[in-house]
């Protein structure tokens, strides 16, 4: 019953109130007897003290913020999916927490979760994460960042290895014959953006081609129009994220031209979309489960003895319909 009271359950049971609460939210402070039959009264009569409550009262929960800028892009709410299941595996509850890219909005989370007694939150970032703002809160020293941070930084952090994910990007367009590879960014100011267009610039023969450096949505689109307006045009194209690909393939395609014959793209995340698009995207894969993993790992170390642990992980290439061999 939604409106049961613990008043209810505590005339039922013949005890106090407090004895109720006790038994739910200090269940060490009742006498064994007397809290196993107040639960039993409690399940009898449906009654479950809510999670809120429970927390409030010991000052501890099991709620686990995942902070995130948007679920527009499929990245955000994969990892959030992925994220759940490995809250849920340790016994926590996660809470989604949608920012917008708001800064002002990201810190009131970090407030919020401090007064729920959140154990540890999960920080996602839409833009270079600021250390000192993070940790001016008692919270936000109790979280782990899904992005490259400074090995100095206060808070643990988990990330992919960019630059390896570039690098298996060119072995792979290298390997098909492809020699003037151009780049789309379409990727917020995280580092993960500068080390990906860094490892590009490195790692390209020849002149940089970047058709779009934008961070929005529409970057692909732009990046697609500017391709088709070029005389000498590349016959590949790395896009820094598989959102972005989608839109360069889907301009493309508007216009006429055909993937992968007239130009190959390859993305940048392993989105589960990317095997369903026509063409099947390219990508390069994120382990985005083992991420979620080790972010609740790289928190419950700091939480049980401080240790502050950077960790990179290895991406994988997959090869699917939206990359080939360039005309002769």
């Amino acid at each position: 019953m939604a409106d049961l009271s613990i008043d209810a359950v505590a005339k039922a049971a013949g005890v106090h109130r407090s004895t109720v609460s006790r038994a739910f939210s200090r269940p060490e402070a009742v006498r064994a007897e007397t809290r196993e039959h107040v639960l039993r009264v409690a399940a009898e009569l449906g009654y479950t003290m809510s999670p809120l409550a429970q927390a409030l009262r010991s000052k501890t929960s099991t709620f686990v913020p995942l902070i995130v800028p948007n679920v527009s892009n499929p990245f955000y709410a994969e990892l959030a999916q992925a994220m759940t299941s490995a809250a849920g595996e340790r016994g926590y509850q996660l809470m989604l927490c949608v920012t917008n890219g708001d800064r002002v909005q990201a810190d009131g989370y970090l407030k919020a979760m401090q007064s729920l007694y959140a154990p540890f939150g999960v920080v996602a970032p839409s833009t270079r994460v600021d250390i000192d703002k993070l940790t001016q809160f008692e919270f936000g020293r109790r979280v782990v960042v899904t992005d490259h941070l400074e090995k100095d930084a206060p808070v643990p952090s988990v990330t992919v290895d960019n630059r390896r994910g570039i690098e298996l990007a060119f072995e792979h367009l290298r390997s098909l014959g492809h020699q003037r590879i151009a780049y789309v960014s379409g990727i917020s100011g995280t580092y993960t953006s500068h080390e990906r267009i860094d490892a590009y610039h490195d790692l390209v023969d020849g002149d940089s081609i970047v058709l779009d450096s934008g961070s929005d949505t529409e970057a692909g689109e732009r990046a697609a129009a500017q391709f088709a307006a070029m005389s000498d045009r590349p016959t590949a194209i790395i896009a820094a994220n598989d959102m972005a690909a989608f839109g360069v393939i889907s301009g493309l395609t508007a216009q006429g031209f055909h993937i992968p014959g007239d130009v190959s793209v390859i993305g940048f995340d392993g989105l589960a979309l990317g095997a369903r698009f026509n063409p099947a995207l390219t990508t390069i894969q994120q382990p985005t489960a083992e991420m979620s993993r080790i972010a609740i790992d790289l928190a419950e170390k700091k939480a049980t003895n401080g240790t502050v642990e950077h960790l990179v992980l290895e991406p994988e290439l997959q090869v699917r319909a939206s990359t080939t061999g360039p005309r002769s």
